[in-house]
């Protein structure tokens, strides 16, 4: 009977974990040239500290926007989630682990090392070396 109410329970709090929020890091991560709000990465944060759950589903939602777009705004918004939620004292290194062993998130993020996308009309070259500076910090906040 114990056993029945202890697995009864474990199946309640599995329903109740919160999973991510898709609409608050489709807002940070927007195509346009405005930067994204402060107060974005900070529930980014708390919502990848909610569960492990959320945590692993941010990581990989994260990796294939990354993966997916071409827009430098959105591959350099991307990288900056992933910087600072990384960065976080609220996710108690649980993303930079989720993102680490994850071998397709590390590989996007080292393929935006070498991003080369099309010249901006009128700022040139630096939306795309935006893109490859964030891909360093990036990568310098997940292994520290």
């Amino acid at each position: 009977i114990n056993t029945l109410l202890f697995s009864q329970r474990f199946e309640q709090q599995q329903q109740r974990q919160k999973t991510m929020d898709r609409t608050l890091l489709s807002r940070a991560t927007d195509s346009s040239d405005a930067p994204t709000p402060g107060y974005l990465y900070v529930d980014i944060a708390k919502n990848a500290a909610s569960s492990p759950v959320a945590c692993q589903e941010m990581a990989q939602y994260l990796c294939r926007r990354l993966q997916n777009k071409q827009s430098p705004n959105i591959k350099f918004k991307v990288l900056k989630v992933i910087c600072k939620t990384a960065q976080s004292p609220q996710t108690r290194g649980h993303f930079q682990r989720a993102i680490s062993q994850d071998a397709s998130a590390v590989s996007a993020i080292k393929a935006a090392l070498q991003f080369r996308g099309p010249m901006d009309p009128a700022r040139g070259d630096e939306p795309n070396q935006r893109v490859r500076t964030a891909a360093k910090e990036a990568l310098d906040a997940i292994y520290s």
